[in-house]
């Protein structure tokens, strides 16, 4: 059910491949790769049509139409990230806000001395 809630209608711009968890994205304007381990924060903005996955990797950013050819296959991608909760995820993502809302933040990692 979460995995339906999570498609969206349309057929947007670009296309979506995900390869052993390399997120590899080739749109009309923009485009770019981000491995899944080296993503800190995940966002989504819904300031534009369609809204934009944003994926940060530290200085650098993916972002992604949530309507894109093959975006569906995040829904997997983005359930294996540390303690994401799917439940607020499909909640933003079709919720009515039209800002840019936090997702998902890496947890910290521990140092053990």
């Amino acid at each position: 059910m979460q995995r339906w809630r999570f498609r969206q209608a349309g057929r947007g711009p670009g296309i979506l491949r995900i390869d052993e968890g390399r997120v590899a994205y080739m749109g009309p304007l923009t485009g770019g790769t981000a491995d899944l381990d080296a993503v800190r924060r995940l966002r989504l903005d819904r300031r534009g049509r369609p809204a934009h996955w944003l994926l940060e990797t530290g200085d650098e950013v993916l972002a992604i139409p949530v309507t894109a050819e093959g975006a569906e296959a995040l829904f997997d991608a983005f359930v294996a990230l540390p303690g994401l909760k799917r439940g607020r995820m499909i909640e933003l993502l079709n919720g009515d806000a039209r800002d840019v809302v936090t997702v998902w933040t890496r947890p910290a990692r521990l140092t053990v001395v």
